[in-house]
C-alpha cells in the first residue's frame, strides 16, 4: 500500500476491472507494486493507493488524492507510465468502470489501519427533496450514532460522483467486520435516514480486500 503524508485527502478515485482468462493474479498484484511505487508515489498530491481484490475474483484501484486537480493529472499521465503498459495488458479493458468520487465534506486524514474497504454507489429516490448537505447529515448521523460501537470501523465517508450518482466508502479493519456492520444498517433508526435516501434498484455494492 503507498501512503504519503501530504495533507487531507478530498478526492478518491475507484476503478473496478477484471484481469483477461488466464492471467495469474501473482503477476498482476507484482505488477500493480510496481506501478505503485515507480509512478504513483511520485505524482504530486496522491496520498494514498490500495490494489484491492473481491470474493468474485474482480479486482480494484482506490487512491486518494489531496484535490481534484492532483487525481486529474496523475490520471492524465496514467498511460504514459512505463509501468503502466504491463499492468494494462493483464486487464479486460472492456470491464474497467472508474469513478472519480469527490468527498463531502471537511478534507479527511487518510484512514488507518484497515484490511477492507466497502464501496457502494446509489441514485437518490426523490430528486427534487434529495440535497448533498442533508445526505452529510445523514452520514454524520451514522457515523456518530452507529459506527462508533465498532472498533473496527475506521474511516466512513459519502461522495459525489455525478449529478445523480453518489456514493458510501467505508475503510473496515476485516472483510468480514465490514460485511457485519453493514448488515447491521438494515433496521437500525440512526441508519435509516440515509437508506431511505436511496433508489434500491440503483444500489451497487461489494466489499474489497486490500492486496498490495
Amino acid at each position: 500500500m503507498l501512503r504519503k503524508n501530504v495533507g487531507p485527502v478530498s478526492v478518491m478515485g475507484f476503478a473496478r476491472y477484471s484481469s483477461k482468462p488466464g492471467v495469474d493474479p501473482a503477476d498482476l498484484i507484482a505488477a500493480t507494486r510496481v506501478w505503485q511505487t515507480e509512478f504513483l508515489a511520485h505524482q504530486p498530491g496522491i496520498a494514498m493507493h490500495c490494489f484491492l481484490g473481491n470474493l468474485k475474483g474482480d479486482f480494484a484501484n482506490a487512491i486518494l488524492a489531496t484535490d481534484e486537480a492532483s487525481f486529474i493529472a496523475m490520471a492524465q499521465e496514467h498511460p504514459n507510465a512505463p509501468s503502466t503498459g504491463p499492468v494494462m495488458e493483464m486487464l479486460d479493458r472492456d470491464s474497467i468502470r472508474l469513478t472519480k468520487n469527490n468527498l463531502l465534506g471537511e478534507p479527511a486524514p487518510l484512514p488507518e489501519g484497515f484490511a477492507c474497504v466497502e464501496f457502494g454507489t446509489f441514485s437518490p429516490k426523490e430528486t427534487k427533496s434529495f440535497t448533498e448537505n442533508g445526505l452529510l447529515e445523514a452520514s454524520r448521523r451514522i457515523e456518530g450514532a452507529y459506527l462508533s460501537k465498532f472498533e473496527e470501523a475506521k474511516s466512513h465517508f459519502v461522495a459525489r460522483i455525478d449529478e445523480k450518482t453518489y456514493a458510501e466508502i467505508a475503510f473496515v479493519e476485516t472483510t468480514g467486520a465490514a460485511r457485519e456492520i453493514c448488515a447491521g444498517y438494515v433496521g437500525n433508526k440512526d441508519c435509516t435516514p440515509m437508506l431511505e435516501m436511496f433508489n434500491p434498484e440503483s444500489v451497487d455494492l461489494d466489499f474489497w480486500h486490500v492486496l498490495a
